[in-house]
């Protein structure tokens, strides 16, 4: 079998890794790491590190004392090979894929009060498998310190995977997930990451999975089970669009939510999206871009929005600056063209010819 697939089966084995492999929790360092994932598979990996160890918080002190310059260096030195080292062997140990890569002025930079900041890039950290993308580093992590072996121990880990991704399998589950935003505590573990771009590897794959679980339901079901409406506000000294879409009627996961951003992504001009699941509907919001065309009279002026949406709505709701107001709205459901006129006043480039103009007339009078 594959390293790669089904690679669920060595986190069935996490449990026990931590009876059979159990280890003393390193006593060093408050540790949190912070990690993004690009579409690319690339991990940027920030570790911060607060010393807690007593004997050596007064060691450090009582050097700064007489040689801050070296009590500097040598805490530095300790960051570097404990916290550093110690996670680039267990990436390399593991695989030979991954790489990883420092910035120009090294890992480590110190903050105060024994504090850093380790940060470095692992490139291949997500490898190409079988139209995913898939962990090459996963499970335990040892801490070497003074020949003796610890475990990698951390307060909180959080992943921030690619917004696009189609989320397949995070292992073990995450105290929290909140758009591809996912969190642990308390481990000594990488997790094991999969996901794809592709909706259609997603379905297949979940659909393969869940035949003995729960029913997964695809997109164009989930569409079809749920109530569709959208809010749309257009103010044309802005020029944008404010939207908010709510489908209500089946549960969603994540990644009908994502696969909803998408449509409305590949659909509209858009400017700023976001989007969440409450209960058995998903909200999503933001600004886009329409296709204008802009009239004016002396007495007028009248601008034709032209937006296109994604899905077919059974609600839409439009709204304008109550100074302006909507002369007309058209809608199918999916194509919306919105007439704003101004009601009040003469503007326009004629009003200003007649104000030049008026002082002639005056005079022939």
């Amino acid at each position: 079998m594959k390293r790669g697939a089904w690679i669920l089966i060595p986190f069935m084995l996490l449990a026990s890794f931590s009876q059979v492999y159990a280890y003393e929790n390193q006593h060093l360092f408050n540790i949190d790491i912070y990690m993004t994932i690009y579409p690319s598979g690339t991990a940027l990996v920030k570790i911060n590190a607060q010393l807690k160890d007593p004997f050596y918080i007064n060691y450090f002190e009582d050097l700064s004392q007489t040689n801050p310059g070296k009590a500097e260096k040598e805490f530095h030195d300790f960051v570097y090979s404990l916290v550093y080292g110690n996670f680039k062997r267990e990436v390399e140990k593991q695989t030979r894929e991954a790489l990883v890569v420092v910035p120009e002025e090294g890992p480590v930079k110190l903050g105060k009060n024994w504090t850093a900041v380790v940060t470095f890039k692992i490139y291949n950290y997500l490898v190409e498998e079988n139209q995913t993308l898939q962990s090459s580093v996963y499970g335990p992590m040892q801490f070497l310190f003074k020949n003796r072996v610890f475990e990698y121990s951390w307060r909180k880990l959080t992943i921030v995977l690619p917004k696009e991704a189609y989320l397949i399998t995070l292992a073990p589950k995450p105290k929290e997930l909140v758009e591809n935003v996912a969190s642990w505590e308390n481990g000594y573990y990488l997790p094991i990451v999969v996901i794809t771009f592709d909706s259609s590897v997603y379905e297949a794959i979940m659909n393969k999975t869940s035949e003995n679980t729960t029913k997964f339901i695809p997109f164009d079901e989930f569409l079809a089970k749920t109530m569709k409406g959208i809010q749309l506000y257009y103010n044309p000294l802005s020029g944008l669009v404010q939207f908010n879409a709510t489908f209500e009627g089946a549960n969603a996961t994540s990644y009908h939510e994502t696969k909803i951003r998408e449509e409305f992504n590949k659909t509209m001009d858009i400017q700023e999206i976001n989007s969440k699941i409450e209960g058995n509907k998903v909200i999503v919001w933001g600004k886009a871009k329409p296709k204008v065309d802009y009239k004016e009279s002396l007495t007028k002026k009248i601008w034709s929005a032209n937006i296109t949406l994604p899905f077919k709505f059974d609600k839409v709701d439009v709204k304008a600056p109550a100074s302006l107001g909507i002369k007309d709205q058209k809608t199918d459901g999916k194509s919306v063209i919105i007439v704003v006129e101004q009601k009040k006043g003469i503007c326009g480039p004629g009003f200003v010819l007649l104000i030049a103009l008026f002082p002639l007339l005056a005079k022939r009078r």
